[in-house]
């Protein structure tokens, strides 16, 4: 979605705070990381107040994601999810997969592009809901008041940003990746190491 459409859709509710609240929780289920800076733009030319600004990213932030968790955990439920996940093969892998679990999901928020599979994912292996919803509520909290922070305080700079950015972004997703993968590596080596032994 492009910077300008979310700035219309948030700015067209300006005069009503009800529905700018509403708009703006709309926007992150469309592009949470771009409404964040969008909406720290608008606020640090003071079209809204910074704390309802922020409290809306937050709940839509965070309930986007909790509802991907919980649409992968129906689809894990439907025939066709019951067939993937009871699969010889599956078992080994997913076994591996829960036993990482944490890392995954924990890192899935500052990887661009990670969330929408990683958080329907965890939901479809039927990982823990109760630490999936911690992990993603607590990784919400830090992540978009970040990235509003710095949009409010970098103001213009901050859409520069989003428009020619790519490079920057791409070598940090690169860079979060990697340590994610060492991370992980580290945890589901032996394991599988230990499961072709056995087989």
């Amino acid at each position: 979605m492009e910077v300008g459409t979310i700035a219309d859709l948030i700015m067209a509710k300006a005069a009503d705070p009800i529905a700018t609240c509403a708009a703006i929780i709309l926007a992150t289920l469309l592009a949470e990381d771009a409404t964040a800076i969008i909406v720290g733009i608008l606020v640090s030319q003071a079209v809204f107040p910074p704390m309802v600004a922020l409290a809306a990213l937050l709940a839509g932030t965070i309930a986007g994601d909790l509802m991907l968790h919980v649409a992968g955990r129906y689809a894990g439920d439907t025939r066709w999810g019951r067939s993937i996940l009871e699969k010889p093969r599956a078992v080994g892998s997913m076994d591996a997969v829960r036993s990482a679990s944490f890392w995954v999901v924990w890192l899935a928020r500052f990887v661009p592009g990670m969330r929408l599979p990683v958080y329907f994912g965890s939901g479809f292996l039927r990982l823990d809901w109760r630490g999936c919803f911690a992990i993603i509520a607590l990784t919400g909290c830090i992540w978009t008041p970040t990235l509003f922070w710095l949009s409010l305080k970098g103001g213009d700079a901050a859409k520069i940003l989003i428009d020619n950015g790519i490079g920057l972004s791409a070598a940090l997703a690169a860079g979060l990746l990697c340590v994610g993968v060492l991370m992980i590596g580290t945890r589901i080596g032996p394991r599988v190491q230990r499961q072709g032994t056995v087989s």
